[in-house]
């Protein structure tokens, strides 16, 4: 019993090791997940040596260029006197949970209707259809714009659930049709007829077969739910934290960082993390899209 035991873990570890190769030998997915793992520690780490200290701000701190040293000075200060690099550090955590939240909410939820739509049929197919559609023509920004200016959090728990509020109906009838057509397939009807029941069909058939799909739908949602929480921000509709990468970007425009000036900073740093963020999300999703997918291998 126990060897039986032993060999199940050696194996789930020898096929999570082989996937992680796999995975880091496709450039553009070294990339993203390299990437995504210096976010990760400037957003656990950073903040523990580089903590937000609030300042009063004061005309010979404020807007100071970048400069060599010390390293605080790296990106200069913000309109307060905070180095910028501070900022940074310290509104990582934020960006982090919130992308993943968001994307751990719209996957879950796409993934439990898709498959409760397809494996079912019939009204529950029907009933779950028509509300993913109905859903579906509502302006996902507007509707979140006014979620986000009613509830006004900053809570990174009930942003998620308001970025996520209508994400998930694209991934749930795309699970659901794919469902569909791999119901018919020989090898389920078999399984019907050798008497499996239809749990273990649904997630040792069918389930397994959709889930690189579901994985790379994960990784573009925490890059769409980055957009907006920075846009929502940029925009003054949550909570104001000066060290919030939207909020800065918003005080740099305001203080016509459009035009160059002193300002200009505090602009392009913010821009600059998010862009690479995102890159590295996107660079992740195709390079493990390379990986699972037969016809894109090279």
């Amino acid at each position: 019993m126990m060897e039986v035991s032993y060999g199940r873990v050696e194996g789930v570890i020898r096929g999570i090791v082989s996937v992680l190769a796999r995975i880091w030998s496709n450039k553009a997915a070294r990339f993203g997940l390299s990437t995504l793992i210096f976010y990760i520690l400037m957003a656990t780490v950073g903040p523990l040596i580089l903590p937000y200290k609030p300042v009063i701000a004061s005309s010979v701190n404020v807007f100071q260029p970048p400069r060599l040293w010390p390293p605080i000075y790296w990106f200069g200060t913000d309109n307060v006197g905070e180095p910028l690099l501070v900022d940074i550090v310290n509104g990582a955590p934020f960006v982090l949970e919130v992308s993943l939240l968001t994307a751990l909410y719209t996957t879950v939820l796409g993934l439990l209707v898709g498959i409760v739509a397809g494996f079912s049929g019939g009204y529950v197919d029907a009933a779950l259809s028509f509300v993913s559609q109905v859903l579906m023509t509502i302006p996902s920004l507007l509707l979140v714009m006014i979620m986000a200016t009613m509830i006004h959090t900053n809570n990174p728990l009930i942003l998620s659930g308001i970025l996520s509020i209508t994400g998930w109906t694209g991934l749930a009838l795309s699970v659901r049709s794919q469902i569909l057509s791999m119901r018919e397939l020989p090898y389920i009807e078999v399984s019907r007829v050798l008497g499996l029941s239809g749990g273990y069909i649904l997630f040792k058939e069918i389930t397994p077969k959709i889930m690189p799909y579901v994985w790379i739908n994960f990784i573009l949602n925490m890059e769409g739910a980055v957009y907006a929480s920075v846009g929502l921000y940029f925009l003054g509709l949550l909570p104001f934290q000066n060290y919030n990468w939207g909020a800065l970007i918003s005080e740099a425009l305001g203080y016509g960082a459009y035009y160059g000036g002193r300002a200009l900073p505090i602009l392009i740093v913010p821009v600059v993390f998010v862009t690479l963020y995102m890159v590295a999300l996107i660079e992740l999703a195709y390079g493990i899209d390379e990986v699972i997918n037969p016809r894109l291998r090279k």
